[in-house]
C-alpha cells in the first residue's frame, strides 16, 4: 500500500472524527428558528431550544414543590412527604451503623432518639425555613427563570462553542486517529 493512501486515510478518520463532535454542537444550538422548505416549517431545530420550555416547566415545577414557601403558612405536601422520606432514610441509616446496635441498651436508645430529634429538626429547618429564605434573598426563582429567555439562550450557545468547541474537536481528532489505526490494520489483515 503506498503511504499516501495511509496519510489519506489518518487524515479523512481525523476529519470525520472532528466534523461529528463539532455537528453535537450544532446539534444543540442550531438552527435557533424553525426552517422554511416550500413554505412549510420543518421540525429541525437545536435541541436545547426545543426542549428549552420543558425543561423550564420542570424545574418551575420542582422549585414550587420543594423550594418555594406557601403564603399564609400554607403546607406543601410534597415539601413534607420529601422531608418525612430523608427523614426515614436518616432513621434507618442510623440503625444500621455498626456502632450503634452494638452500643448497649441503656445507651443505644437515647443516642439513636437523639440522632432522630436533630435529623428531624434539622431537616424541617433546612427545607422549611433557611433554603426558602436563601432562595428569596438571591432571588432564585427570577435568576432560574431568565437564565432560558432567548438573550441568555444566546449567552449559553457562545460560552458552550467558546469551552466546548476546542476540546471536542480534539476529542473528536483523537477518536478519528483511533479509528485510522483500526482501519490500517484491518486493511493489512485483509
Amino acid at each position: 500500500m503506498p503511504w499516501y493512501l495511509i496519510i489519506i486515510i489518518f487524515v479523512l478518520n481525523i476529519l470525520w472524527g472532528i466534523g461529528f463532535f463539532y455537528f453535537l454542537l450544532l446539534i444543540f444550538f442550531h438552527p435557533r428558528k424553525k426552517l422554511r422548505l416550500f413554505g412549510k416549517k420543518l421540525p429541525v431545530v437545536g435541541i436545547l431550544i426545543y426542549f428549552r420550555n420543558k425543561i423550564a416547566k420542570i424545574i418551575k415545577e420542582k422549585y414550587e414543590t420543594y423550594i418555594e414557601r406557601y403564603p399564609g403558612g400554607v403546607v406543601n405536601i410534597k415539601k413534607e412527604e420529601f422531608i418525612r422520606t430523608i427523614y426515614e432514610k436518616v432513621h434507618e441509616w442510623t440503625e444500621e451503623k455498626a456502632l450503634v446496635p452494638n452500643l448497649p441498651n441503656f445507651i443505644q436508645k437515647p443516642v439513636l432518639s437523639f440522632v432522630q430529634v436533630v435529623s428531624d429538626h434539622f431537616l424541617k429547618e433546612l427545607f422549611r425555613n433557611f433554603i426558602p429564605n436563601l432562595a428569596e434573598k438571591y432571588q432564585i426563582r427570577k435568576k432560574i427563570f431568565d437564565l432560558f429567555s432567548d438573550k441568555n439562550i444566546k449567552f449559553i450557545e457562545d460560552k458552550a462553542k467558546y469551552y466546548l468547541t476546542k476540546p471536542l474537536v480534539i476529542i473528536g481528532a483523537f477518536f478519528g486517529l483511533l479509528f485510522g489505526f483500526l482501519n490500517i490494520i484491518l486493511i493489512i489483515i485483509f
